[in-house]
C-alpha cells in the first residue's frame, strides 16, 4: 500500500511492524498495540486533531481495533451493564484489548474467548454485552452511527450475507449489530469482520500516515 500510496516518495522494508517515516527533517512513528503511548487509539473514537503534530501516534492491535468497533461506542456512552465477552478466531494481545477499553472509559474488565480457524485471511470478532436497556433501542443505532457513519474505514452492513467475503482484500472493517431487549439490561451482540490486512492491519496503518499528514484519509487505499 505505501509503495502504491501517491504521496510516499520511497519506501525501505523493515522487519518490525509499524511505519517510520520524515517529512523533511521531521522524523515520525507510527507503532503497532502501544496503548502506553499518549497518542493512542482507533481514530474513529479519539481526537485526530493532535496527530498532526505528533512525533509518535499507535493505532491498536488487530484483537483490540476489533474490540473497539464492536464495544468502544458503549463504554464512552456508559451503557455497558457486566463485563463484555469477545470471541476472535486469532490469537492476539487480549491484555492491549483491556487497556485500550479502559482507555475509552470501560475499566471493568473483558473475558476474551479464542478459537483460532481459518477464514482466508479475514479477522473476526463477536462482542456480547449487557447494556442497561435504554427508553428507545433506535438510540443504540444512532449511537454507532454517530461514531462510525462518516468512516470509510468501519462500515455497517445487517442485510448481506454474514461471509468473509465482505471484507477479503479490502481496507475497511464491517460490523453488525443484533439486540435480545430485556429490562433492565438487554444483551447487545457485535459482529465484526476485518480482511488481516485491512482496518486490523495495513490499512490502518496508512490511514494513520494519512491523519498524521494531513492528507485525505482513504489516499492510497481506496
Amino acid at each position: 500500500m505505501l509503495a502504491r500510496h501517491p504521496r510516499v516518495d520511497r519506501v525501505i522494508e523493515k522487519d518490525s511492524p509499524g511505519i517510520t517515516f520524515s517529512q523533511g527533517v521531521w522524523n515520525r512513528e507510527i507503532r503497532v498495540g502501544q496503548p502506553e503511548q499518549q497518542y493512542y487509539g482507533l481514530f474513529e473514537v479519539i481526537d485526530n486533531n493532535p496527530l498532526v503534530c505528533a512525533d509518535v501516534v499507535s493505532v491498536p492491535g488487530a484483537a483490540a481495533t476489533l474490540g473497539l468497533i464492536a464495544i468502544a461506542p458503549l463504554a464512552q456512552a456508559g451503557l455497558i451493564a457486566d463485563s463484555p465477552v469477545l470471541a476472535i478466531n486469532f490469537a492476539d494481545n487480549e491484555d492491549e484489548l483491556h487497556q485500550a477499553l479502559s482507555r475509552v472509559g470501560w475499566d471493568g474488565g473483558i473475558a476474551v474467548h479464542v478459537d483460532e480457524f481459518d477464514l482466508g485471511g479475514v479477522l473476526a470478532a463477536t462482542g456480547m454485552v449487557s447494556i442497561r436497556t435504554p427508553d428507545n433501542l433506535d438510540d443504540l443505532d444512532a449511537l454507532y452511527e454517530e461514531q462510525f457513519g462518516r468512516s470509510f474505514y468501519i462500515r455497517r452492513d445487517d442485510s448481506s450475507d454474514w461471509r468473509p467475503e465482505l471484507v477479503l482484500g479490502q481496507p475497511y472493517a464491517v460490523y453488525r449489530l443484533r439486540i435480545v431487549p430485556d429490562s433492565p439490561n438487554s444483551l447487545l451482540t457485535i459482529a465484526v469482520l476485518s480482511d488481516r490486512n485491512g482496518k486490523a492491519g495495513g490499512a490502518q496503518l496508512v490511514h494513520a500516515l494519512n491523519v498524521m499528514c494531513g492528507f485525505e484519509e482513504s489516499l492510497g487505499v481506496s
